[in-house]
């Protein structure tokens, strides 16, 4: 009977189905195939999905069991209930792993992960694609270096885009790279990378620390300057739109702050940075959380969590839309906490307390006509050396 609705009407239909259950429609027949596959549909489920937020918001949860060990990290979607229910452990396709592995960051369904490789994944219809490396840069300037990445989504061209801020090693005793970094961008459309001209403002990012948001259709880092009498930080950010960057200036506490103590979050839907760590004058550990409550006007910065010491509390992860906070204990184990009257609640999931990573998220078919499908549910480190050379274990 469906096979007789006109195709603007299955559109429309499909539409209102889960990635899950589109994956399965599109081996009903070609002409749903077609339709499912097309990039204006994929598109348009996309937006749907982000429009339907209001119902139940689902949770992204990364966490890894231990260090040093690329089976501990697990991966989670939760509801935001009282006590974040599962909806679906995720499998974690990759595991070309090193000690410096991170979850770059999440946008519209896709994951940004790097290892000794970078690989975009969507969990909702088990796809990933494998990122080529830019260019050689010890080839092209014979010296050491350090980068940061930066994923995020340009509406205005539909395309998931990848920046690459390239500091190479210098040799002045004051700073330890030369600033500005070289700047390349990777876009999915393309799949390939090019090389920024227009100059990135001479700020320096953290080594391997640095953790990036995608927010207004811009990453944000922190970014920082030195001098003999220490750091000045700010907030740098790159427009993936336009191709530019521009700052954002930071509380004025937090201006001289090591710059290892700080990262940027989306709390409430709001910028936020996050300020926490060890400070040996004193002995005493800080963990606070400061607001934009007008993006991009920096007199709207506010305080909104100050956690007493006492508590054992880590960094906040999330609001939630119950108004409490989730956050990290100091022992590992996340925990809901309401700050008007300072209750902690335990959820009974653990991790390495440095390494949980919370995010909303949004399935999407994002992938679907350039990712890989996954076949094994994980892949031995044999699997993923053969992948590079066939495709024998994907299709």
């Amino acid at each position: 009977m469906l096979d007789s609705l006109p195709p603007e009407v299955l559109f429309y239909i499909f539409l209102k189905l889960s990635s899950k259950t589109l994956i399965l429609c599109s081996c009903v027949s070609k002409p749903w195939r077609s339709l499912i596959t097309d990039p204006v549909f994929v598109l348009s489920h996309l937006n749907q999905s982000n429009t339907n937020r209001g119902g139940d918001r689902l949770l992204l949860l990364r966490r890894c069991y231990g260090t040093g060990s690329k089976n501990g990290e697990r991966y989670s979607l939760h509801f935001d209930t009282e006590a974040l229910g599962i909806y679906k452990e995720l499998k974690l396709p990759y595991v070309n792993w090193n000690e410096n592995f991170k979850l770059v960051g999440s946008c519209n369904g896709l994951l940004c992960l790097l290892g000794l490789d970078i690989f975009l994944w969507n969990p909702s219809i088990q796809r990933f694609l494998a990122v080529p490396w830019p260019s050689d840069i010890f080839t092209v300037y014979g010296t050491p270096y350090k980068y940061a990445l930066g994923f995020g989504f340009d509406s205005r061209a539909s395309d998931f885009k990848l920046v690459r801020l390239v500091y190479i090693e210098g040799e002045s005793p004051l700073y330890d790279y030369e600033l500005p970094p070289k700047v390349e961008l990777y876009q999915l459309s393309t799949r390939s990378w090019r090389q920024i001209i227009d100059p990135a403002p001479c700020y320096e990012i953290l080594k391997s620390q640095w953790t990036q948001i995608f927010m207004n259709e811009a990453v944000h880092w922190i970014a920082f300057t030195r001098n003999r009498r220490g750091f000045r930080c700010i907030i740098l950010r790159f427009h993936m739109d336009s191709e530019s960057f521009s700052t954002i200036a930071l509380p004025h506490s937090l201006v001289n702050e090591f710059p290892q103590n700080l990262k940027v979050a989306v709390l409430g839907g709001a910028l936020s940075v996050l300020q926490c760590g060890w400070y040996p004058f004193g002995n005493r550990y800080v963990s606070s959380v400061w607001m934009l409550r007008k993006y991009d006007v920096p007199e709207s910065w506010t305080k909104i969590l100050s956690v007493d010491p006492s508590q054992g509390l880590g960094m906040a992860l999330s609001c939630r839309e119950n108004g409490e906070m989730l956050m990290t204990s100091r022992n590992g184990e996340l925990v809901s906490y309401k700050p008007e009257n300072q209750i902690v609640k335990g959820l009974g999931i653990r991790g390495a307390h440095d390494s949980f990573f919370l995010d909303t998220f949004v399935e999407s078919l994002a992938l679907l006509n350039e990712g890989k499908r996954i076949v094994k549910e994980v892949l031995e480190d044999d699997d993923w050396d053969e992948y590079h050379g066939t495709s024998a274990t994907l299709n």
